[in-house]
């Protein structure tokens, strides 16, 4: 059991992130700034009150702990603001015109090549509006269309014409929200150019101590790229030395997704630990007894923060090389500190620097995973121990595995609707190949220009990244190898969290209250379960999509869907049908091929390429595809809606919404409007 007295930094971080919840649900406070001063004048008023005041009022450490509060969900608030780049006076974003206009930028990142666009990260450095040039910042991507390859590199800096677009919100029910991850990025347009748009301005050879990362991150990617390593080969390298994973293939992907490895693909604790056990052993070879241990803690925090900057900043190696430098920190001057607290208190600082975090999936399922290692790992290891270390090893990996998912689990099901049910055994085999391959690649970087001996390193990598993705797709099959299309609320996430620390603690303490309330919670959760499953059986609802150039649309009554969606394509179906599906649980899928659907509340017409008598049916919804041609007439008891979806072409969609004007007749276009839901 944790004792909760000894973590002094969990009183400190609730406050707070329940800050960052609220300014990011209901938005910023009124004269923040004032608010947070006059806040921490509270603070420092009561602390002198408590400190020299010499009553023995419990009345005194009540106003303290309270004026600590306010002041920490206050935090919260101002650190929103401050992290949010348009609340800053010289973002670029103050001077958009919705028009073409010039714009100076610099590359900050490596540019990612695909079949019709370059994609390039950039920081805008100025901007012109109004015929006068203003200095600005802020970053945003552009999207180059180039006939030939282009030489770009990062710290180029560009002169750039064209028109900012603002980001899309999403255009069908429970699609992911490309345009909020962006904008949690600080990431609010992206710009589409040519190549006669775009002007590349000489500069001498200079050197930015702030790029020293990006630019080591784009050379190994070229010096691996240029190498005798397959596409697969390289892009997993990438991915696993500096964090690019901009070319690993989609379907390489998702076969790591279901086997349950996905986090190997990305830099992560675990690579960090790597580099900083290395550090370690390299100092403990001349240093047997840790006379420089101010020196190795200068080094290898410079090492970390230095890797931390290669990798992009990624939340899990923040994390990683947060704990490792505090815990290193403490052990340098003599100060044992309790492992949970340092945990909470790097993700204080992170969250302190970047509030948005608590979004990132990233970032939680890397804390929730190092708490259940922490938490359940001693108690998991406990259990039994074996003789063989080469046994013991491979059992301690599967009780992490187990210790890092159970934690994860409510998380996972939330955002991923699916479980690797292989996820164990999947990480005891692929680990150590991924394993293999980092040291590998780091071997190959060293030798890449010695001929002979770099051909040889890069047969190996080919060799054990072929069979580690062959293992990953053992696993690729929804028959045995994953289970997929989870149906998992936000209250489930919520149930399911507080069973399994009920769970825990009952486990540890076997006491008969904890019972008490573990099966309450286990009653309540099947209630709430069982009774949303009996709203949902007496819901209709027609969902017309959009999907680009596509017809497709779904009549759900009670827990059956039936489908019209014959050419989207699976990719299609994932990103845009797939999130609404997910909602309802038990939903029974039928694709349909009937041009007329009736039920006891309302009947649809889908009139795709073929004449069907409208006057005969007397549809109370027209659902218009392939730009097929209706008649409609005003002999109607009640005038049917007539929606157009996306396959029709916008001159066929505009003659048909004049001639639904001109009869009085209600017109909808998904193409324009997104994804209709009626509610039958």
């Amino acid at each position: 059991m944790i004792n909760l007295k000894s973590i002094p930094f969990l009183k400190i971080l609730l406050p707070f992130v329940a800050g960052i919840i609220c300014a990011l649900q209901w938005g910023q406070l009124e004269h923040i700034h004032a608010i947070c001063i006059g806040s921490l004048v509270a603070v420092i008023i009561s602390f002198l009150f408590q400190r020299f005041h010499k009553s023995a009022s419990p009345f005194k450490k009540g106003v303290y702990t309270i004026s600590i509060t306010v002041f920490l969900f206050v935090l919260a608030f101002e650190s929103c603001f401050l992290y949010n780049a348009k609340n800053n006076p010289y973002h670029y974003s103050h001077y958009v015109s919705g028009q073409r206009q010039s714009f100076m930028a610099c590359i900050e990142d490596i540019p990612v090549s695909s079949e019709k666009f370059i994609k390039l990260s950039v920081n805008i450095t100025g901007i012109e509006s109004n015929n006068r040039w203003y200095y600005a910042e802020g970053k945003t991507m552009v999207y180059l269309k180039a006939i030939q390859p282009l030489k770009l590199d990062i710290g180029n800096t560009l002169l750039i014409r064209s028109k900012f677009s603002y980001l899309n919100a999403p255009n069908n029910p429970y699609e992911f929200d490309y345009r909020s991850f962006l904008e949690r990025k600080n990431i609010f347009h992206t710009i589409f150019a040519a190549e006669e748009d775009l002007f590349v301005i000489p500069q001498e050879n200079r050197f930015v101590i702030t790029e020293l990362g990006t630019r080591i991150k784009s050379h190994v990617v070229s010096v691996l790229k240029q190498s005798a390593l397959s596409q697969e080969a390289f892009s997993i390298c990438a991915a696993l030395l500096v964090g690019y994973d901009d070319e690993i293939d989609s379907g390489v992907m998702q076969s790591f997704s279901h086997s349950g490895t996905l986090h190997i693909l990305s830099v992560s604790g675990m690579h960090t630990a790597v580099l900083y056990g290395i550090l370690i052993f390299i100092f403990s070879l001349f240093d047997k007894y840790d006379k420089f241990k101010k020196t190795k803690l200068v080094v290898v925090m410079l090492f970390l923060l230095l890797f931390v900057f290669v990798t992009g900043l990624s939340p899990s190696v923040l994390r990683a090389a947060l704990m490792l430098g505090l815990v290193m920190f403490g052990k340098t001057f003599y100060k044992q500190g309790n492992s949970y607290n340092t945990l909470l208190l790097s993700a204080f600082l992170l969250l302190l620097f970047n509030p948005y975090l608590i979004m990132d999936v990233g970032f939680l399922l890397s804390y929730l995973a190092v708490f259940g290692i922490m938490y359940l790992y001693p108690i998991l290891s406990k259990i039994y121990h074996f003789d063989n270390k080469y046994i013991q090893s491979s059992w301690s990996g599967v009780l992490m595995s187990v210790s890092a998912t159970l934690f994860t689990l409510p998380v996972s099901l939330y955002y991923f609707h699916q479980f690797p049910v292989w996820f164990i055994v999947s990480n005891l085999i692929i680990i150590p190949m991924s394993m293999l391959i980092m040291g590998a690649a780091a071997l190959f970087l060293i030798v890449y220009k010695i001929a002979g001996i770099n051909q040889i390193v890069a047969y190996i990598i080919n060799g054990v990244t072929s069979l580690m993705i062959q293992t990953a797709e053992l696993t690729d099959s929804p028959s045995y190898g994953f289970v997929d299309n989870i149906s998992f609320s936000l209250t489930d996430l919520f149930f399911l969290s507080v069973v399994i620390a009920l769970a825990l603690i009952v486990i540890y303490s076997k006491q008969y209250r904890y019972v008490l309330t573990l099966c309450v919670s286990l009653i309540a959760w099947v209630s709430g379960s069982v009774y949303a499953n009996y709203e949902s059986s007496l819901q209709k609802e027609l969902v017309v999509f959009h999907v680009r150039k596509k017809p497709a649309f779904a009549l759900r009554i009670g827990q059956t869907v039936y489908t019209h969606m014959d050419e989207v394509s699976e990719k299609e179906r994932q990103r845009y049908i797939k999130p609404y599906l997910l909602r309802v649980s038990g939903l029974k899928v039928i694709p349909a091929t009937a041009d007329v659907f009736k039920n006891t509340s309302a009947t649809i017409l889908s009139a795709d390429q073929q004449h069907i008598p409208i006057s005969d049916i007397q549809p109370d919804y027209i659902v218009v595809s392939h730009n097929t041609p209706i008649e409609l007439t005003t002999n109607y008891k009640i005038k049917p809606i007539v929606i157009a979806d996306c396959s029709n072409s916008p001159k066929f969609v505009k003659n048909l919404q004049k001639q639904c004007n001109d009869l009085a007749v209600p017109f909808y276009s998904v193409k324009e409007s997104g994804a209709l839901r009626i509610q039958l």
